[in-house]
């Protein structure tokens, strides 16, 4: 099989992580030709064993909906572009990726099996940042459709499946539900890399956590608030791992308060597994999230995890409190609250180690890479045999 990725990214996050993830494990026995389509830079996240890199930069625009026109000519250029490549089957990664890719095949008539997916909750997205009701009829549009003319469409929680289908007519039976999954002992290798950029952290007090792109959806301004609420009652310390519009914002609000000594912005890192490993709880807030790769990321480093109740991840990667700790959204007083009762609790963060590591183990990058190979074959033989559902 030959196997087409396109991926309109150009920083590295979950939806890229999973990308990366799939190109290393993949059977190749299976999957024996892996082409990337995707902008340059994200070239040097991507593993050397792809057997081409086709770079997006001059042909495709950004990785989310214009216009209509827009969406037309870019979905016409896609299918050129996977033509060009001519694989058996393609994989869009991301909302706009995987309408270019089903679009573009249709438009153009390709003889190519399309797999979509769809990383996160598009109608939480749409509630908060798209404003007018052409617009929002526009993006219904854009995103049912390409989800009932994807050969599958995978997403990584159920809630995600189920969103899709009710606010977006998806198909139930062409959804697939793969949640994203870990390597477990990479991840434990790469967390014995040292720390750097924490130095001036006084190391007798308990560090937090969060790697996250610093931007308003992932509402680390909730985290800041929770963290200046604990400060009375137990002094800590903070780790904030990424980058993103909102780090001067935050900055000024940490210095603001008089915390700058507590806490360490430490940009966008390669290896964030060092810090996560090194902190006593990993804290995780989002206004909403596909799945929270994160969140079993930490539980992988043998990190408790606290995390905001969010559509849809949190809660189907933690459960009801199974391996870890949810609050309501935008309460910083329950998240400060579980902080504190965490922190004064070594049994009990000491329980939940050990229920993550059983939960990042059980979601493995081993299981979730071979449920793809499972989707693409089943795409495969279905074709094969002129069987279109």
């Amino acid at each position: 099989m030959r196997l087409l990725i396109l991926h309109l990214a150009t920083v590295f996050g979950g939806a890229e992580r999973t990308t990366r993830n799939l190109i290393l494990h993949l059977n190749r026995d299976i999957v024996r030709h892996v082409y990337v389509a995707a902008p340059a830079p994200l070239r040097a996240f991507l593993p050397d064993t792809i057997d081409a890199f086709i770079d997006t930069s001059s042909r495709l625009r950004g990785g989310w909906f214009g216009s209509t026109k827009e969406l037309i000519v870019d979905a016409l250029a896609a299918g050129d572009l996977i033509g060009e490549a001519s694989p058996d089957l393609v994989l869009g990664m991301m909302h706009y990726p995987s309408a270019l890719a089903v679009l573009g095949v249709k438009l153009k008539r390709l003889p190519v099996r399309t797999v979509g997916s769809y990383r996160g909750p598009v109608y939480e997205h749409m509630l908060r940042y798209e404003q007018g009701m052409r617009r929002n009829a526009f993006l219904r549009l854009a995103v049912g459709a390409t989800a009932r003319l994807a050969d599958r469409m995978i997403v990584p929680s159920q809630g995600t499946a189920n969103e899709l289908r009710r606010r977006f007519l998806g198909s139930a039976g062409r959804t697939v539900v793969i949640p994203n999954g870990v390597d477990c002992d990479a991840i434990r290798s790469a967390a014995a890399e040292p720390a750097l950029g924490i130095e001036h952290l006084a190391h007798d007090l308990p560090r937090l956590c969060v790697a996250a792109r610093l931007s308003i959806e992932k509402d680390l301004g909730l985290l800041l608030e929770a963290f200046r609420r604990i400060q009375d009652v137990q002094p800590a310390s903070l780790m904030i791992v990424g980058d993103g519009p909102d780090r001067a914002a935050l900055e000024r609000q940490i210095a603001d308060w008089g915390l700058a000594e507590r806490v360490a912005f430490v940009g966008h890192q390669e290896n964030v597994y060092p810090y996560i490993a090194s902190a006593d709880l990993y804290v995780h807030t989002c206004q909403f999230e596909g799945f929270g790769y994160s969140m079993l990321e930490a539980m992988a480093c043998a990190t408790p995890v606290v995390a905001t109740d969010c559509p849809y991840g949190p809660r189907e990667v933690i459960g009801d409190n199974a391996y870890g700790v949810l609050v309501p959204m935008q309460n910083p007083e329950a998240l400060a609250t579980a902080i504190l009762e965490l922190l004064a609790n070594p049994a009990r963060r000491e329980e939940l180690v050990d229920l993550g590591l059983a939960r990042a183990q059980e979601l493995s990058v081993k299981r979730m890479v071979g449920r793809y190979e499972s989707v693409f074959q089943d795409v495969m033989h279905r074709s094969a045999s002129g069987d279109a559902s």
